[in-house]
């Protein structure tokens, strides 16, 4: 296959690469992600985030190490290396069709969600096609840039995330966090190992491994930014449980509208959560602009396309179609959704380990 990789130029530094992480798995906590675990751990939800990112970490320490050695290569370019050419084609295709399909469901619910809540008398086509519109000409500005408007937006969703945080805590009562294991110990570890998938979005991101400095601020930017947002994740999903009560909690939707309902300024200080929306759209944005860039990259090496940039026009109306599938937003997430993060958990899990007895196998011979 082409090395799509030498057709670009722009590297992105640690504060790049860091927002981009932070940016796209952080914004879990916002969408519709939640409902799937707090149905499965309820006022436990948050301990299967912090166990989520545990049963990750092995995969990616060891991927680090298949890095390392085989730097200037993306995770699909290592596996042609170590695996051949037959098994890579199978792994791109899944890493394109989970990209592809994650992109879909989520952007339609992102969209679903601001219907719902602030666009009620908006035509879900119309809003859709226009923020999708949006993405697609950020996408096309290329790698640095989507790393620059990342690390610019970055530092006022953490403002604007702070300024939250110390709002709800007026709201809070921290007695709701019990039973403190929700649904059981065993149902939370299982459910852990389940949506292991939530940082799967790092394994993609290898696709632009090459892209980042070097090494070491790869490492360094990754690992930084996936302990600073778990802790994030965990502390908005207790916030979750501290304002709403574990057996009212699996009837909302949106727990992140709801949330910010509840906080305010006084009397005199009215529809604060227009701000809390629109700091949160504009980390939105960011998050597609990326996933939508990362689908065009996998597919352009999938079928050897040099300038795979060409692509992302009718990458994002595929995107649109498949979004535009499901008759309600139900299907979007309960089943697409839940199919999707439940199965690519394996490919996360399995594929390091495997790339890494294939290079020491590999290394063993040569030597």
């Amino acid at each position: 296959m082409i090395d799509v990789g030498d057709y670009e130029k722009d590297k992105v530094g640690f504060l790049e690469y860091f927002s981009i992480v932070s940016i796209t798995i952080g914004l879990k906590s916002t969408d519709m992600t939640t409902v799937l675990l707090f149905k499965d751990g309820l006022n436990a939800a948050w301990m299967i985030v912090i166990g989520a990112f545990l049963f990750s970490i092995p995969s990616l320490l060891l991927l680090n190490s298949v890095l390392k050695k085989y730097q200037c290569k993306n995770i699909l370019e290592v596996t042609q290396l170590t695996l051949g050419k037959p098994f890579t084609f199978v792994i791109a295709f899944l890493m394109f069709g989970f990209t592809l399909l994650n992109t879909a469901t989520e952007s339609r619910s992102y969209i679903t969600q601001l219907i719902t809540i602030n666009f009620p008398t908006t035509p879900l086509f119309i809003l859709y096609i226009c923020f999708l519109t949006l993405c697609m000409w950020g996408a096309k500005k290329g790698w640095e840039t989507l790393g620059a408007i990342a690390w610019t937006t970055y530092p006022y969703l953490i403002i604007g995330l702070g300024i939250l945080f110390f709002l709800m805590f007026k709201e809070v009562a921290f007695n709701r966090m019990f039973p403190l294991f929700g649904t059981g110990k065993w149902e939370i570890v299982k459910a852990s190992f389940n949506y292991t998938s939530i940082f799967g979005d790092v394994f993609i991101y290898t696709m632009m491994y090459p892209f980042v400095k070097n090494h070491q601020t790869y490492t360094r930017s990754l690992y930084s930014s996936l302990l600073f947002t778990v802790l994030l994740m965990t502390l908005l999903y207790l916030s979750y449980i501290w304002i709403f009560d574990y057996r009212s909690i699996e009837k909302i939707t949106f727990p992140y509208n709801e949330a910010i309902r509840f906080v305010s300024l006084g009397r005199n200080i009215t529809n604060i959560e227009t701000f809390f929306i629109t700091i949160w759209l504009v980390g939105v944005f960011v998050k597609f602009i990326i996933y939508i860039y990362l689908v065009s990259k996998i597919f352009g090496f999938l079928f050897q396309i040099e300038e795979f940039e060409h692509t992302i026009m009718p990458m994002t109306f595929l995107i649109f179609v498949i979004g535009m599938i499901p008759e309600n937003n139900e299907n979007n997430i309960f089943h697409i959704r839940t199919n999707s993060l439940v199965y690519f958990k394996y490919l996360i899990l399995f594929l390091p380990p495997l790339l890494w007895v294939a290079a020491k196998i590999k290394e063993a011979r040569a030597g």
